[in-house]
């Protein structure tokens, strides 16, 4: 699949199949994350991954009531940015770092035929705080997004063309 392809194919996934992501493609899936660019090559982002099915709970329970799809995914991954590591220590820098990455991972399992949703954490303080204490983090690691990952139940790929003209301001606004 042609990189543009892969972009206007990507979906949000919320239900799943049994099938068991391999060691091979998890591992392609966080290199791609680590692969984006971010400022100054800081590298801020860290992540936590499970298969663990009662840790998937408990991360759906702490990340609120849209985070159904991890008690039915493979893998979860939280996607965390550490301020202390963030160019010049700066939330912004950070937040698009780690966002980066996040979508470098979604697209990699698109690519590999996996399917994914994004369940949002940062900014609402009462779901990256539940997180945070979940796993024991320091005030310096925040929680920004946990990604669902598992094998999609409806298979079907189609390429969307979501282009809206009007959101394209030429020279001016």
């Amino acid at each position: 699949m042609d990189a543009i392809e892969n972009i206007l194919s990507r979906k949000s996934v919320r239900e799943f199949s049994d099938k068991e992501i391999s060691e091979k493609d998890l591992k392609t899936i966080l290199t791609a994350g680590m692969s984006g660019p971010s400022a100054v090559n800081m590298r801020p982002f860290e992540f936590i991954v499970t298969r663990k099915k009662a840790l998937l709970e408990q991360i759906a329970e702490a990340n609120g009531p849209y985070s159904g799809p991890l008690k039915l995914a493979n893998v979860g991954i939280i996607v965390c940015g550490d301020i202390d590591k963030a160019y010049l220590g700066k939330e912004g820098y950070w937040i698009i770092d780690s966002t980066i990455a996040a979508q470098n991972m979604i697209l990699a399992a698109n690519a590999l035929g996996i399917g994914s949703v994004w369940l949002g954490t940062y900014p609402e303080k009462a779901k990256y705080t539940a997180i945070q204490k979940l796993f024991s983090l320091s005030n310096h690691v925040i929680p920004l997004g946990t990604l669902a990952f598992g094998y999609p139940l409806d298979n079907k790929r189609e390429v969307r063309d979501l282009y809206e003209d009007e959101k394209v301001h030429l020279d001016k606004w």
